[in-house]
């Protein structure tokens, strides 16, 4: 059984880690900005060969407003649920992993991704998790971890959608002479 201090002791780091989250930034850990690109990457081997592809990739101009890309509804019709809400389940994920390797790829934009004070921005992969949790539009405090980012922060629905032009495409038919079937998944 659990004693009281040991309680007491896990509530208080989690809430610390929690409150430390926005001073993170002031302190340079992490930096904030805004979710401009939202991805899904695939890599698998056929025939000896290696191919990359992205069966979802969502961009978010901010100045304009306008949020454009492509998703394959087949593979990942369940993950877009509407521009704004772009999530992976646990079982598309489990569906793509049989088959291959999932990568999930966020783009954050904002003056402290650039050297000289300007709009910056940076691509790095993230956890499923963290890439459900920000959505295209969102404004997201991120830490920097080698070639990914852990979301620690959240700002919903921090920037206005204008216009939406998401087109759909096969990519089954796209990949068929590499080894892919649409009756793979």
């Amino acid at each position: 059984m659990i004693s009281r201090r040991q309680m007491l002791g896990t509530i208080g780091v989690a809430l610390t880690t929690e409150s430390l989250g926005s001073c993170l930034s002031q302190l340079g850990v992490a930096k904030t900005g805004y979710i401009q690109v939202k991805a899904v990457s695939l890599e698998w081997k056929y025939n000896g060969q290696r191919y990359v592809d992205e069966p979802l990739n969502i961009v978010f101009d901010r100045v304009q407003g306008d949020i454009v890309g492509s998703y394959d509804p087949d593979l990942l019709g369940e993950s877009v649920h509407s521009p704004t809400k772009i999530v992976v389940s646990k079982a598309a994920r489990n569906r793509l992993a049989t088959r291959f390797n999932v990568n999930y790829l966020i783009r954050v934009c904002g003056t402290e991704f650039s050297k000289k004070g300007s709009q910056g921005c940076s691509n790095r992969w993230t956890s499923r998790e963290d890439f459900n949790r920000v959505q295209l539009g969102d404004r997201a405090e991120v830490r920097v971890s080698g070639d990914d980012f852990d979301v620690i922060d959240v700002y919903k629905n921090a920037a206005t959608v204008n216009s939406v032009n998401i087109r759909t495409f096969d990519f089954a038919e796209l990949h068929k002479e590499h080894g892919i079937s649409p009756h793979q998944w």
